[in-house]
Order: structure tokens, then C-alpha cells, then sequence
């Protein structure tokens, strides 16, 4: 009955049905069903068709079902009939008080529904798709589609030779016998209704709503539809007034919307409804609140053609090593949808599952479903609890056998008991519970379970049934994890960390305290010692993951087990350096100090530096990383850096660097002199040796260099003067001069040393000074030119060296002349015989005497 509300909430309720004690006329209407195979071998096929029927009518004997299939599309191929096996059964949609019982099958009682099953077995050739068809009539009168012929057509497809040329067997899906195609259902109440199968042969299954047929390729059409006023009146017996308004209450029916339905949005006293018919297409379920109810016997205006259909796919692998999907067959479900209004018995609620602390699962209820993600090697349990909003009502929680000992088609295996088992507990009560008890093993890796369980109460007339599908998905399981001693391990190098294996399991298994063993990969900075240990400490110097696995000793010990892992970050260490310009510096030179600070791995991390006080640094150049100082001596240079980031461990490194001053030579030397070959020793010329004694220290990237010098300082008289100051030698080991005026000298070596290029300025040189005696020669008034080597020349004073000289013989006659004389006149050809002179020396100055030449 629909229940219209006005927008100033007076309610306009025609209210009128009595189902109770009162007959009607059933005709013998063809309700809805199905038609599956089973492959036998060698291309034979046994058929069924399962057909039900208003339970009002005709005796099942007066069904002749005539099986026809085509290779050729919908041209009419052989016929075959069926034969029906077995006793028909009636359906029990009513408590056991309702008078004529809770199945009723007679013209006078109440709408039921009856079943039964035709068989037959064909051989279907490999061809690229069977048609396998029976056409019953007739459908009843109903409120969504229009009867056309009034047949109603079953169907179902094979492919049993695929576009690859492979030749299959195929057993098309089978529908779950609980899972009743006529069911009734309560006007304005939630209901959800499946159409799902088992799969025999492990194909993947896509589910999808289709148009009704009554014959190949020939749909029934839809039927238009108008609410009438677009408001619902949602008003509880008692309650406040709340109602509905529908914002869209009128179109055509579709397979994707076969009935009217709405979702319910907003809040009383007014909401909005929304059409909708939910379709699951992974489970083959659909969820809707019917909203229209006609309030007379038997009214067509209460049933629905609703029809699912199961497409299934066989997988292969293609040319190219990929997965192929090929279509093996296809089977559809024809659903009569009876509206009936419960009055006040409200529906089933869905089960409600829970875990506990540490079940390791993730539970949804939705809906429609119940979904429960459980893992591999994890033993845990579900509970469930199911309730009904009637206080009074008991419960009924019914579900297919699970896991048959011997699996058929029509018994197939649902939940594997290796995989989980599924208890009932206080069922025929008010509050029924059910138990999943977990305990899948790697095997069951990927697999998913579907159990459908249905729900119903006692109430009267009708019992409100509810169906549910728990489904359970085994993924992988890894409840271990390894605990460090801080949350996000990172470390310097050589630090120990401590690491605990810890399982997120029960901390018992069947009521005893589970027991767990430890076995760790060996890595750096494991010890060997500790493989087996929970808790272990490392001492990494890179960054390393350390990986356990954790074994349950007390579940399927061996096969399952839980793998964990850390990663132990090391930070590598900032590496500091300083770094001159110049390892060695005069006192007082520059040299440019460079500080560097890097991380390996983090190009884009920033330093601070900070030099210690020392020798030659500038306070104002003590935090910066390039600067120059001026040593006076040796020093080393010491910097600390740190990082700039927050947080950082290892953050900060010491260096140092040395810059030498270089150590100034000792200069020393020692003269020995010796008069030139020919001449007394103590008469000039005279030749000096000069050895070099100086001492230098071994010092990297020097030359030393020297420099000789004399000055005459006096005269032969002894005398001051000062002559100018004359450079002799570089020699760094002897260095000889002949001096030929008499005098005192002042030798000099002076000592430096060149840092680098030869072309360098040298540092603050060092002198040593010698002063030595040049005697003067005796003026001789004789010489003797016989060349003997002794007084061979006319020798004069040293100072008159250079000096101008005339000679003259006793005549008068100049015999000898020169500007600057050098003690070196030997008589020339002169004959023996006594010789007069004039000196005229540098200064000037002139002097006359005579001197006798001996041969």
C-alpha cells in the first residue's frame, strides 16, 4: 500500500487488504527459473531446467518442456523433451500459524510458488556458441513489462570452440539452491535479493540485469509508470508525521530499474527520494525498497519481472604472453518480485561481523554484504550477530553445507575447512550468532569465499527473509614489525641501535599463550650471536635494512610465517676540511685558508664555521670559510663546522691545518787565501777562497740563495775609505776573488731563501761578514824578466793599479806608456839598464821614481 503525505501533513490513508482465510483463482502461470548444463564428456551436456510455477494451478505433469539448441543463432534447431525428475516443492514463505500452513499449494490458499527441475542430455559439437532454449507459457500479468506472446523464454549459451581453435568442456555457473527467484518482499522495507552462482570450473564470472525474452533475441518491452501524487508517507504507527517527496515519479521501467525503489536522503519531517535499484556486479545482488503496493488479491500491479544474467570467461595466455579472456557460456535467471505488505513485522537485520583486539582482519559491513579481509597464516576469529527489529521474533540463520565431504554440482564446496569454518550459535532464538574462525595458509593466497546465508523470522502471515553474502578474501599476511629504540632510526656510523621483532598476532591460540620463533638475515652490524634473539642490537656504519621472519610455533609450523624489516639509516658523517693556499709563508706572509664542510648524499645541506684564535687570524675572520692570515709563525689552524639543519645527527667535524713558517739560514762561512802562483804570499795579487758553512732547514718547496760581495774599507795604510760594494759570486758552496789592491776588505754572504717560483720574492735574508788584509807590495828597484816567475814585471804599490803610467830610459826617451797599468811591464825588448817612471794615479796625483831593469 502506498501512503501519500500531503505537504501540510494530513494524511489521506486508504488502507485495505485481508490476505488471511480469503481464496482466490490461480491460473497456471509460469513464475520464472532457469536452465544451466553440466558438461559429461565427449560433447554431451545434461540440461536442467528449473522452473517455478504459481503453486495455485496446474500440476507440474501438465508441463511439457521442450529442450531446442542451435549452433546457428536463433534458428530453430533440434528438439528434445525434458523430463521432469523428481517430486515438485513448494515454498514455505509463511510462519507455520498462517492458517493452511506455511506451504500452500491449492486454488484456494494463498500466492505460493512450487519447483521442479526437467532434465535431458544433448551432444553439442564444438561450435563457436550453442543456444540452448525452452519456451514456457504463460507468464503471469505483471506490473513492469508488457506479456507480449505470454511465453517466457529460458535460456542459456555455450562457446565451446573459442576464437583461438581450443575445444572446451564447459558446466555453466550453478545457482544457489537457498536463493529462491520468487521471493516476496515487504513494501517500503530495504530488501536485498541474489542471483548468484557457483562456478564449477573456476571461470570468472560477470554478473549483469537483462530484459526479459519471450522468445530468441526478442525482449519483452517495458511498461511505463506514474506515481500519482510524488509523495511517500513514512509515518511509523504512533510516530510523528515524516514523508517522502519523490523528485522523479514517473518513466518507463529497465532491466537497471525494473521496479519502483528510492533511496531515502534528508531527515523527517520531509526527505527526498531519489530512484534507485542498487545492482552489486561482483556479488549478483540487488538491493531496493519497493515502494508501490496495490492493495488487491493476487494484483498483478505487485509482481516484477526482474532477470539476471551470468556471463563467464575462461582465461588464456595470448601470443604475446598476456593474459587472454575468451567467452565459454552464459546463463540467465527469470525472477518474479512479489510487493506484499508485512504490516508491522519489519525485516531481518543485515549481520553485523566484529573482530577483537589483534583478530588481524579488516571487517565492511555494507548493505548488502558483509565483507571480511582476512590473511594468510593469520588464526583468528569473526563473530556475527544477527538481530530483527521485532522484539518478539525468533530467527532462523540458514546457509548451504559448507565444505562437503564429497563436493557435487548441486553440492559444491563453499568455504574450504582448511581455509575457515563457520559456526552457528543460539540459532531458533532472538539473537543468533555465528562464529567464522580463521585459519587460511599461503595456499589460499588471492582467494575469495563467498558464504550466503539467509535470514528469516516467524512472523505471521508472511516470515520476513533476508539474504546476505559474507564474503571472506584471503590476502598476504605479515603481522610482524620491528620496533627500534627511536621511531625513524637514522644514526652516525658505529652507533648501536636496538631492535625488538615484534607479532601483531593473538597473544594466545586456542586458549593457550602462542609461542613465537625469531630468525634475522644476517647484515652489517649484526652479530652472528644474535640471529635467533627477539630483541638484538646493531651497530651499522652504512644504511641497512635489517629483515626477521617471525614463525608461529604453535600454527602450521613451517609453512607460515610473518617477514618484518627496519631500515637503520646512517648518517654519514659531515666531513670537514681546511685547506691553504700556501703550505709555507715568510714570517709575516699572507696565506688563504679555505674551509669545505660536506655531507655524502646531501649536496643541499649548509654549514657554519668557526676557527679557534690563533697566530696571524683576524678576530673578524674567525666564522669565515675563506680568509687569509699572517703567521709569524708556525701555527696550525683549527675550525669546527656544524650543520644548519635542524635535527641533524653527525652534524658537525673538526680540522686543522698547518701553515709553516719558514726557518731563516744560518749564514756562516770561512776564508782561506793564498798568494797567485809566481809571487810571494804576502804580496798581491792574491787569491780568496770563500766556503760556504751556512745552515738550512729541510723545508719543502724552498731554494736557498746567496750572495757574495766584498767593499774595501781601508787602505794600505790603513786608512778608512769606502769603495763601493761589489757582488763577486752566487755559489752556494765556494766562491773564489783574486784581490789585487792592497787594503782591508769586508766580505759579506748574504742568505735568503725563495719560497716556490724561482722568479718569488725571497724572505728576510741573513748576512755573515769577514773582514780580510790584502798587504801591500814592496816598490822593487830591480826586476829581473827571465821567466823564472819571480820578479818578472815592474811591480809598483797595489793602489797605483789602474794608475797611468810613462817609462823613459836614460835618454830620455819614453819607452813604455799606458793609461791604466796593471804591474805587467816585463821590459818589453828593452835592454838592461836602469829606467825612469811617472804614476799618475786615479786621484791625480804623481810620482816619479827609477827602477833597473836586470837581464
Amino acid at each position: 500500500m502506498k501512503k501519500l503525505l500531503h505537504a501540510t501533513y494530513i494524511l489521506a490513508v486508504a488502507w485495505c487488504i485481508s490476505l488471511i482465510g480469503i481464496s482466490s483463482a490461480h491460473a497456471s502461470h509460469i513464475q520464472g527459473g532457469q536452465l544451466t548444463y553440466e558438461a559429461l564428456g565427449n560433447n554431451r551436456y545434461k540440461v536442467s531446467l528449473t522452473v517455478f510455477r504459481d503453486c495455485g494451478g496446474a500440476a507440474f505433469s501438465t508441463i511439457s518442456a521442450k529442450l531446442n539448441f542451435s549452433s546457428t543463432g536463433c534458428a530453430s534447431g533440434p528438439e528434445l523433451p525434458m523430463t521432469l525428475t523428481g517430486n515438485p516443492e513448494a515454498g514455505s514463505p509463511y510462519c507455520a500459524n498462517t492458517p493452511g500452513g506455511a506451504s500452500q499449494c491449492s486454488a484456494s490458499s494463498l500466492t505460493n510458488y512450487q519447483k521442479g527441475t526437467f532434465e535431458a542430455t544433448i551432444t553439442l559439437p564444438p561450435a563457436a556458441e550453442w543456444i540452448i532454449s525452452v519456451t514456457l507459457n504463460a507468464r503471469p500479468g505483471v506490473a513492469n513489462i508488457n506479456p507480449g506472446t505470454g511465453n517466457l523464454y529460458y535460456e542459456a549459451r555455450l562457446n565451446n570452440l573459442l576464437p583461438n581453435g581450443t575445444q572446451i568442456n564447459n558446466t555453466s555457473p550453478q545457482y544457489q539452491a537457498q536463493d529462491i527467484p520468487i521471493p516476496f518482499v515487504c513494501k517500503s522495507q530495504e530488501r536485498t535479493i541474489s542471483f548468484a552462482t557457483t562456478e564449477p570450473d573456476g571461470d570468472s564470472l560477470v554478473y549483469a540485469l537483462a530484459t526479459p525474452l519471450q522468445g530468441c533475441n526478442e525482449p519483452n518491452t517495458y511498461k511505463s509508470y506514474t506515481g500519482g501524487i510524488p509523495f511517500i508517507d513514512l509515518t511509523l504507527p504512533g510516530g510523528d508525521p515524516c514523508g517522502a517527496y519523490i523528485k522523479d515519479n514517473q518513466g518507463t521501467y529497465s532491466p537497471t530499474y525494473p521496479l519502483a525503489s528510492y533511496n531515502m536522503t534528508g531527515a523527517c519531517p520531509l526527505k527526498t527520494a531519489v530512484k534507485a535499484f542498487n545492482f552489486n556486479p561482483n556479488l549478483g545482488t540487488f538491493t531496493f525498497t519497493p515502494a508501490n503496493f496495490n492493495t488487491a488479491i493476487n494484483s498483478a500491479e505487485n509482481k516484477y519481472v526482474v532477470v539476471g544474467q551470468v556471463t563467464e570467461y575462461r582465461r588464456f595466455t595470448g601470443a604475446n604472453g598476456k593474459p587472454v579472456y575468451y567467452k565459454v557460456g552464459q546463463v540467465r535467471r527469470d525472477m518474479l518480485v512479489v510487493v506484499i505488505d508485512c504490516n508491522n513485522n519489519n525485516l531481518p537485520g543485515p549481520p553485523i561481523g566484529s573482530g577483537f583486539d589483534k583478530s588481524g582482519v579488516k571487517i565492511v559491513n555494507s548493505r548488502d554484504s558483509t565483507f571480511v579481509t582476512a590473511y594468510t597464516c593469520n588464526y583468528t576469529e569473526v563473530r556475527f550477530r544477527f538481530s530483527d527489529p521485532n522484539p518478539g521474533d525468533i530467527l532462523t540463520v540458514s546457509h548451504p553445507e559448507l565444505d562437503p565431504s564429497i563436493p557435487t554440482l548441486a553440492k559444491p564446496t563453499y568455504l574450504p575447512s582448511d581455509v575457515a569454518t563457520f559456526q552457528l550459535l543460539g540459532n531458533g532464538t532472538a539473537s543468533p550468532a555465528g562464529i567464522l574462525r580463521i585459519q587460511p595458509d599461503i595456499a589460499f593466497l588471492g582467494k575469495t569465499y563467498r558464504i550466503p546465508v539467509k535470514i528469516e523470522d516467524n512472523a505471521c502471515p508472511f516470515k520476513g527473509i533476508q539474504y546476505r553474502t559474507i564474503v571472506l578474501k584471503i590476502e598476504k599476511g605479515n603481522f610482524a614489525k620491528v620496533v627500534a629504540s627511536t621511531s625513524d632510526p637514522v644514526v652516525c656510523a658505529g652507533t648501536p641501535v636496538s631492535l625488538t621483532a615484534s607479532p601483531f598476532r593473538p597473544d594466545s591460540v586456542a586458549g593457550n599463550p602462542a609461542r613465537y620463533g625469531y630468525k634475522w638475515d644476517a647484515a652489517p652490524g649484526l652479530p652472528t650471536a644474535q640471529l635467533t634473539n627477539q630483541k638484538i642490537t646493531v651497530t651499522p656504519t652504512v644504511t641497512t635494512r635489517y629483515h626477521v621472519r617471525i614463525l608461529g610455533l604453535d600454527f602450521r609450523e613451517g609453512t607460515c610465517s610473518d617477514t618484518a624489516s627496519v631500515l637503520v639509516r646512517v648518517q654519514q658523517a659531515v666531513k670537514a676540511t681546511a685547506a691553504t693556499s700556501v703550505p709555507l709563508v715568510c714570517s709575516g706572509g699572507s696565506a688563504s685558508l679555505t674551509a669545505t664542510a660536506a655531507r655524502p648524499g646531501n649536496a643541499q645541506e649548509t654549514f657554519t664555521y668557526q676557527w679557534t684564535a690563533a697566530n696571524g687570524l683576524s678576530t673578524a675572520d674567525a666564522t669565515k670559510a675563506t680568509l687569509t692570515v699572517k703567521p709569524t709563525a708556525t701555527t696550525r689552524y683549527k675550525l669546527r663546522v656544524a650543520s644548519t639543519t635542524a635535527n641533524a645527527v653527525c652534524g658537525t667535524d673538526t680540522a686543522s691545518v698547518l701553515v709553516r713558517v719558514a726557518q731563516p739560514i744560518v749564514t756562516a762561512f770561512k776564508v782561506d787565501s793564498a798568494a797567485v802562483g809566481g809571487r810571494s804570499i804576502k804580496q798581491p795579487p792574491l787569491l780568496f777562497t770563500f766556503t760556504n758553512q751556512s745552515k738550512v732547514a729541510a723545508q719543502p718547496n724552498t731554494v736557498p740563495r746567496y750572495q757574495w760581495s766584498y767593499q774595501r774599507i781601508a787602505n794600505s795604510k790603513g786608512q778608512a775609505i769606502n769603495d763601493t760594494e761589489q757582488e763577486f759570486s752566487k755559489s752556494s758552496t765556494v766562491a773564489t776573488q783574486q784581490f789585487m789592491i792592497a787594503g782591508i776588505y769586508k766580505i759579506r754572504l748574504r742568505s735568503s731563501l725563495v719560497i716556490g717560483a724561482a722568479s718569488s720574492s725571497p724572505c728576510q735574508e741573513t748576512l755573515a761578514e769577514v773582514n780580510i788584509r790584502v798587504p801591500d807590495s814592496q816598490v822593487p828597484n830591480i826586476f829581473t824578466p827571465n821567466g823564472d816567475g819571480i820578479n818578472d814585471a815592474f811591480v809598483i804599490s797595489t793602489e797605483a793599479i789602474n794608475s797611468k803610467i810613462q817609462i823613459f830610459n836614460r835618454w830620455g826617451r819614453q819607452v813604455f806608456s799606458t793609461d791604466s797599468y796593471r804591474n805587467d811591464w816585463t821590459g818589453d825588448a828593452q835592454p838592461a839598464g836602469v829606467y825612469y817612471y811617472m804614476l799618475t794615479d786615479v786621484k791625480g796625483t804623481t810620482s816619479k821614481g827609477w827602477v833597473e831593469l836586470v837581464r
